[in-house]
């Protein structure tokens, strides 16, 4: 059954999502107190809307990171035992099972110049599962970041 939030709800969610902020700031911002901000988290919380509290936006140049996203196809049968190998890769920071080009996306984390070698394991990994073709793209900067859905 789908999560039904109110206009208040998107409003927090939005604020939360877009990044660190005391709950008198959002109260402040959203025009509520305090108390309110803290029940609907914890209510937003309890309803699985949202996952953590706290989030930051890493500067991936200035840590001398890469980002590598991939793209590829599993079969529905191998689905569940892809996505579990995919997940114990190091560097794993987003794995999306999707509709369209790919059945799965997945971003990966390595510090500059292990570019090639994450790109080896990640192969390695998808040909021992059988994964067929998969597409694969270096990251270099970010240019707009917003994970709120609202």
């Amino acid at each position: 059954m789908p999560i039904v939030l109110d206009e208040l709800d998107k409003r927090l969610l939005h604020e939360i999502c877009s990044g660190i902020a005391s709950y008198d700031d959002l109260a402040k911002t959203l025009k509520v107190t305090r108390g309110t901000v803290y029940r609907r988290i914890d209510r937003l919380e309890k309803m699985h809307a949202i996952r953590k509290r706290i989030m930051a936006i890493p500067e991936f140049d200035n840590l001398n990171l890469s980002s590598i996203i991939v793209g590829f196809h599993a079969h529905y049968n191998d689905m569940d035992k892809v996505i579990e190998a995919i997940k114990t890769m190091s560097g794993l920071r987003i794995l999306w099972r999707t509709y369209g080009s790919h059945q799965v996306v997945a971003v990966l984390a390595c510090e500059k110049g292990n570019e090639g070698k994450t790109i080896t394991e990640l192969h390695k990994t998808l040909s021992e599962l059988n994964t067929g073709q998969y597409d694969v793209s270096i990251g270099f900067e970010w240019e707009k970041m917003e994970i709120s859905p609202y």
